[in-house]
């Protein structure tokens, strides 16, 4: 099997949804990196190769893993080992594209964060428990013997982002301050009276005119809300399980909280190291064939 720890240089590309990055590894080390800003609602090849031109890649080219493409190859269905799953030569290049995930009952749809899935599994061999994979979109993905057995999505950090700049509530969350005592009283709201989620949102804004609600609180409560309610729905998934949480830091300092409040034992993870993981075991599927 050919070893992808050497000098020959290769490219990852993540273009799961609210992501548009790659990297240039070289003898397994990062080498470059590129973004776009703003993240494609609809990514495909022409970004993936946007971005490796951004890397400056060699002259000849370097071959690339990609993933969250919304074409094909279609996604497959769990359950599935995602450390198993053989990445999609692109018809006319040397690129390899990864599938999604997909679940038919309930419905749900992962692209891009199955890469992180296995990056997880293959630094921790044998761990069995939930996954929780948040950023636009969150994942709670079951895990057993290393296979997904099922997953629910939500469309958590979508919203937040949506409603932070409606009209009604903008210029009530401008900044960047937190206040963890609102984010941990909405969030007990949301949990315990999930039918309170619509009210709640309609507080801020009455609370902020009247009241002078601070930003920080406001943008806690929001935050606070929409993590509980999701909590709420998702409690089969976590509910008496050990948790891994992969998600950029701001992202998982919520959820940590969120989850740590409820007594769930959570182990926190790199998300850049997660994802490239899974990518550098998928490279090396393509090298075995």
């Amino acid at each position: 099997m050919t070893d992808v720890s050497d000098a020959r240089p290769w490219c990852a590309v993540d273009l799961a949804p609210g992501r548009a990055r790659a990297w240039l590894l070289r003898g397994g080390a990062v080498s470059a990196r590129a973004t776009l800003t703003p993240p494609p609602e609809v990514p495909d090849r022409q970004h993936a190769d946007a971005l490796i031109k951004r890397l400056g890649t060699p002259a000849d080219g370097a071959p690339a893993v990609i993933c969250g493409l919304s074409g094909p190859p279609a996604p497959v269905a769990v359950p599935v080992k995602p450390g198993q799953i053989q990445p999609q030569r692109q018809a006319g290049t040397n690129a390899h594209a990864l599938p999604g995930l997909r679940q038919n009952s309930p419905p749900a749809l992962m692209q891009g964060d199955e890469v992180r899935i296995a990056g997880f599994l293959a630094l921790n061999p044998g761990w069995d428990g939930v996954i929780c994979l948040s950023g636009p979109l969150t994942h709670w993905a079951q895990v057993s013997a290393e296979e997904v057995v099922s997953f629910q999505s939500f469309l958590t950090g979508v919203a937040a982002d949506a409603l932070a700049v409606t009209p009604v509530l903008h210029a009530r969350l401008t900044g960047t301050e937190w206040d963890d005592d609102a984010f941990a009283d909405a969030l007990d709201t949301a949990m315990s009276r999930p039918e309170r989620l619509a009210s709640g949102l309609a507080e801020i804004r009455a609370m902020a005119t009247l009241e002078g609600l601070p930003g920080s609180e406001a943008r806690a409560r929001l935050h606070g809300l929409l993590i509980g309610a999701e909590l709420a729905a998702a409690r089969p998934y976590w509910l008496g399980q050990q948790v891994a949480l992969i998600a950029p830091d701001d992202t998982a300092n919520r959820y940590a909280a969120a989850l740590v409040r409820q007594g769930v034992p959570v182990a926190r993870t790199d998300e850049e190291r997660m994802t490239l993981a899974g990518f550098t075991a998928a490279r090396r599927r393509i090298a075995a064939g």
